[in-house]
């Protein structure tokens, strides 16, 4: 019940502030952080459309409460909560209506295990977006859970391995549940078809991207990087 209410609410702040734009650092490079969780690195605008996000500027009172209400006491502390929201810039924006940053604005844009949460038609729409917020010759990281390894793991028996993978856990709420999967071939074309070039599958924490040794946290993922032509 809270779960589905904070669920709720969050998405309501998100449909108010579909049209909702913000400025970007004046000086060195700028990167945004796509679907970050409370997954950051120092210097990122991250952009999120959770709890978490919308209250980021708060009172530290405020933050207690909906530390509670987060769901993530199992893997972060209150005090370790209010230290990244307060230490880091997040932008609440449901990113099912596109990102809130100007036209060729940034020079990096990174993803990890965000876009199997959207539909398809949602991830399309977030691929073109962020052609349209890069500067050319600006590179996006995307990372995701690998549907190759999921089919093979079907195809040896591991069947409810498989099927656990690719589904997740509803309970979780509206944010954490998969919705289109992909393997290196069709991700790979659809940041083709966005008009993405230089297309490579990376290795872990290996990249044009920077500060991946606090955002790559997850081994095993299908990582891919593009660069908007220059």
């Amino acid at each position: 019940m809270q779960r589905a209410f904070v669920d709720r609410v969050t998405r309501l702040a998100g449909w108010l502030r579909r049209s909702h734009r913000v400025a970007v650092p004046s000086h060195g490079p700028v990167k945004v952080n796509l679907g970050s969780s409370l997954l950051v690195a120092e210097g990122w605008v991250n952009v999120d459309g959770a709890l978490s996000a919308l209250v980021a500027s708060w009172p530290t009172p405020a933050l207690r409460l909906f530390y509670r209400l987060a769901g993530i006491r199992a893997h972060m502390s209150e005090a370790e909560y209010i230290e990244v929201l307060k230490r880091n810039r997040f932008v609440h924006h449901n990113l099912e209506y596109g990102i809130p940053l100007p036209d060729a604005s940034a020079d990096f844009a990174f993803a990890s295990h965000f876009l199997e949460h959207l539909s398809k038609a949602h991830g399309e729409h977030l691929v073109r977006e962020t052609l349209r917020v890069l500067r050319p010759g600006g590179v996006v990281r995307i990372a995701i859970p690998d549907l190759a390894v999921f089919i093979d793991a079907f195809s040896d028996g591991r069947k409810e391995e498989a099927m656990d993978g690719i589904f997740e856990d509803w309970e979780l709420g509206h944010f954490a549940r998969h919705r289109y999967m992909y393997d290196f071939e069709m991700l790979a074309g659809l940041l083709g078809r966005a008009g993405f070039t230089d297309v490579r599958r990376c290795e872990y924490r290996e990249g044009r991207v920077p500060d991946l040794e606090e955002l790559d946290n997850r081994p095993g993922s299908l990582v891919v990087e593009a660069a908007k032509p220059g």
